[in-house]
Formats: structure tokens, C-alpha cells, sequence
């Protein structure tokens, strides 16, 4: 684990390159504060969740997770009848996003490698 001179390091560093691209036109004022407040602050993590996955959005929040986990009437319960299912349909959406990841990254190493033969 870092010590917390390399967390407020990389953190400014975060910082300083936001406002040069708000600065530059890059990041809109809203975009800014918006990826701003999801940074910690005094070194403590960010409470920070974003909208898009409250308020019954389906979404990874794995404190709401933990939380139905323990409602035994809930499909996330270990003992509910449909916890199978529920817990399918969790992991195909973890692994769409790994395909997706995975897809992205491959396309992202082969525009590098070919850009640096020219």
C-alpha cells in the first residue's frame, strides 16, 4: 500500500491535469466538478456514488449489494430460490464488460503498435 505522500502526490497530479483540460476546453465546468467529487479528499475515500446507479437503476453498488444479501427475501440472498439466477445475471454483465474491456484494450495496443511503425 502507498504511504499517504504518494496518495497526495498522485491526487494533485490528478488535479493539476483536470484544470489544464477544463482549462483547455477539454472538460465542461459540470464534468470538472463531477469527476472532482468522486476524488478523496484528506485522504478519505469519496462518498461519492453516481446517480446513474441509485434510486432503483440497475447498476454495481456493492454496499446496496451487501445489503440485499442479507434480506432473505431477496433473489441476492444465499438462500432464496432464485439466487442462481440473480447471481447469472450478475456475472454475465461482469463478464460483457470484461469482453468489452478486453476488446478495448486489444484495439487500443494495435493503434499504438501500428502508429509506431510510421
Amino acid at each position: 500500500m502507498p504511504d499517504a505522500a504518494q496518495i497526495s502526490r498522485s491526487l494533485g497530479t490528478i488535479r493539476t491535469e483536470l484544470e489544464f483540460l477544463a482549462n483547455s476546453g477539454v472538460l465542461s465546468g459540470p464534468q470538472l466538478q463531477s469527476i472532482e467529487a468522486q476524488l478523496p479528499h484528506n485522504g478519505q475515500p469519496s462518498q461519492y456514488v453516481d446517480p446513474r446507479y441509485v434510486n432503483g437503476h440497475e447498476g454495481f453498488n456493492p454496499a446496496v449489494i451487501a445489503q440485499q444479501a442479507q434480506d432473505p427475501n431477496h433473489p441476492a440472498h444465499p438462500e432464496h430460490p432464485k439466487h442462481h439466477e440473480w447471481a447469472d445475471k450478475l456475472a454475465h454483465k461482469f463478464g460483457n464488460a470484461a469482453i468489452m474491456g478486453a476488446g478495448a484494450t486489444f484495439g487500443a495496443d494495435l493503434v499504438n503498435d501500428a502508429m509506431r511503425k510510421f
